[in-house]
Order: structure tokens, then C-alpha cells, then sequence
């Protein structure tokens, strides 16, 4: 067990076959993706990958890893701390026809004779990430209850342009006859 940067590649299958696992760190600027969607990290991802084979003879990588990223706050738009936490079960697959008969508690993970790590623990990231980060609503600057200032907007009177056909409705259908003659 290794307990600092976690290697680039690996040969997982092999990995599975031998019950090796390894755990340690991979750094933001190591994971473009996640580093694309985010303003920056407080520490390095922390991983661990434990890989083994079950009983149909499937490999599989057993991973867990978390991280806090920082991210805007879509309330208030400062940058807040999100806590990413995440922890799979991947069946290293040669191509997309085995997954379909996966267990559903699998997630597949096709890949050829070897693996991307540090692809690996950006994907988990990336699948925490919220949808919407925000800060606690005892931490966010801005109270979410109003839009604007507060004030409300005074709207102008505006004369609807088919007032003049709701009068003619209105008008009596027979003093309208008599005038016609």
C-alpha cells in the first residue's frame, strides 16, 4: 500500500487478479476536467482503490475518494468550500456488450490493457460535483427571500388595446339593426 501520488496508469486486471490496492493522492492540476468546472481546490483528491475478482471471475476495482473544491455560489456568487465525496464498484470491461449483464450494484469501466488513474478518480469527482453548489443558508451572504432590492416595482397603466371591441360587444345588437336601415 502506497500512501502518496497514486501512479498515472495500471494494469488493472492484473491488479485484480494479484488483490492489489493503493491508496494516496492525486492533484487538481493532474484532473483538467474537474479543474475546468471549478475555482480551485483547498487539498489534493485522497483515493483509494482496492482491486479484486468476484466470484463469476470479474475484475473489479473497488474506489473511494473525496476532496474539497471550491466552486461559486450560485446564491450568493462567492466562491464556497464543496466537500466531494464518492465510492464505486467498477467491472473492468473489455467493450459496451458486457455491461449489459452487469448487477446493477456494478458500474462499468471499459478500458483496454490499461487504466488512467488519475482519469479514473476525476470521473468519481466529477460525478459528485452538485448541480447547484452553494453555501449553507447560515453561511451564504445573500438571504435567498427577495429578488432585487426589495422594493416593489411600481408597473405603469397601460389602456388595453381591445377595450374598443369589448365596447362594441357590449353595444345592443338591435339599436345597431335599426341604425343600419
Amino acid at each position: 500500500m502506497s500512501r502518496t501520488t497514486i501512479p498515472k496508469e495500471a494494469e488493472l486486471r492484473n491488479w485484480a487478479a494479484r488483490e492489489l490496492s493503493t491508496q494516496g493522492s492525486v492533484s487538481l492540476d493532474k484532473m483538467p476536467r474537474l479543474e475546468a468546472v471549478t475555482l480551485g481546490a483547498q487539498s489534493e483528491a485522497h483515493a483509494s482503490l482496492a482491486c479484486r475478482r468476484d466470484e463469476q471471475h470479474r475484475y473489479l476495482v473497488d474506489i473511494s475518494t473525496d476532496m474539497t473544491v471550491v466552486m461559486q455560489c450560485q446564491r450568493c456568487l462567492m466562491p464556497c468550500d464543496v466537500d466531494l465525496r464518492a465510492a464505486a464498484t467498477l467491472c473492468v470491461l473489455w467493450d459496451d456488450d458486457a455491461a449489459s449483464e452487469l448487477p446493477a450494484s456494478y458500474d462499468p469501466l471499459i478500458s483496454g490493457d490499461t487504466s488512467n488513474l488519475h482519469a479514473l478518480v476525476e470521473d468519481e469527482l466529477l460525478l459528485a460535483l452538485p448541480a447547484v453548489p452553494m453555501h449553507s443558508r447560515e453561511e451564504c451572504r445573500h438571504s435567498g427571500n427577495e429578488f432585487g432590492n426589495g422594493a416593489e416595482a411600481e408597473v405603469p397603466q397601460r389602456e388595453n388595446p381591445f377595450a374598443a371591441l369589448g365596447d362594441l360587444l357590449k353595444a345592443d345588437p338591435v339599436e345597431d339593426s335599426a341604425e343600419k336601415n
